[in-house]
């Protein structure tokens, strides 16, 4: 079947599988990248079967897919920016890397996000936080607005958040599999230095996403098309900061103190894991 008789649900499950590849590429080297893609396949996999079913019942099933195959793109391409620049680099696996010392190729958030997992003490659920937001508050608007600059039409909004509805209902169930999958008690002792988890709740997908949306609308608008780039381009970095280094310096100093007491817990499934 070509990919112009290729189903919306299909096309969506085929994304799903490209990220499948991922996470096993990256659990059998133990790259932190693995459990933000294991979570992106998770929602991934739930929208296929939204679609699949027709619950809900979206009102253009075909650009519920491309939305997800285009955003998909840019994440596939920000990783294989990275993988191209770390099998050109001469230093080690364990150097830490600043933002600066990734090349322009991959966007601002997805650098600032690599260097952030590259320091000594990272948890697994900063690993997810900090690429969800790179994905959905940067390439989120950035892929809505390709799709809209491409056809003109801007009229999709209730399948928007349609999606949101599907994706933000799983969010509890990809949790409790990503604490099976790679670490124990993902509940406790983690969220003491990810005070912004409420990324990973139900209501937190929607509010993310709609303010995708909203950003899309800035960046379609030739008079706020500047400021807009440059606010989600830093909206990463300023999360990143927010817990690794927040403003007041009692909590500053505790979360340091905490990052060197407790370990990082994470646990790597073996090949033969399957996928939930």
């Amino acid at each position: 079947m070509t990919a112009e008789f290729t189903l919306p649900a299909e096309k969506v499950t085929l994304v799903a599988g490209l990220l499948a590849d991922r996470v096993r590429q990256y659990d059998a080297t133990h790259d932190h990248r693995a459990a933000f893609a294991y979570t992106y396949y998770r929602l991934t996999t739930t929208l296929a079967t939204g679609l699949d079913t027709g619950t809900p019942a979206f009102n253009d099933p075909p650009w519920v897919a491309e939305l997800c195959e285009t955003l998909a793109s840019a994440y596939f391409s920000a990783m294989d920016s990275i993988d191209e620049w770390l099998a050109g680099r001469s230093g080690g696996s364990a150097d830490e890397i600043q933002p600066s010392d990734l090349p322009d190729s991959i966007p601002q958030p997805w650098r600032d996000v690599f260097a952030a997992s590259s320091v000594r003490r990272t948890y697994l659920l900063e690993d997810v936080i900090f690429s969800m937001m790179a994905h959905m508050s940067y390439d989120l608007p950035e892929a809505l607005r390709r799709m809209a600059t491409t056809t003109g039409d801007r009229s999709h909004i209730a399948d928007f958040h349609r999606m949101n509805d599907v994706l933000a209902s799983c969010i509890d169930g990809v949790q409790d599999d990503l604490s099976s999958r790679y670490i124990r008690g993902i509940s406790s002792l983690d969220r003491l230095f990810t005070r912004s988890d409420e990324l990973l709740t139900n209501y937190g997908i929607r509010v993310a996403r709609s303010l995708a949306w909203f950003n899309c609308d800035r960046l379609l608008d030739p008079d706020s098309t500047e400021e807009a780039s440059r606010s989600i381009g830093r909206s990463t970095a300023a999360l990143i900061s927010e817990i690794r280094s927040p403003g007041d310096w009692k909590l500053r100093t505790g979360l340091w103190i905490l990052r060197r007491l407790i370990p990082d817990r994470r646990r790597w499934p073996a090949a033969s894991t399957p996928f939930a």
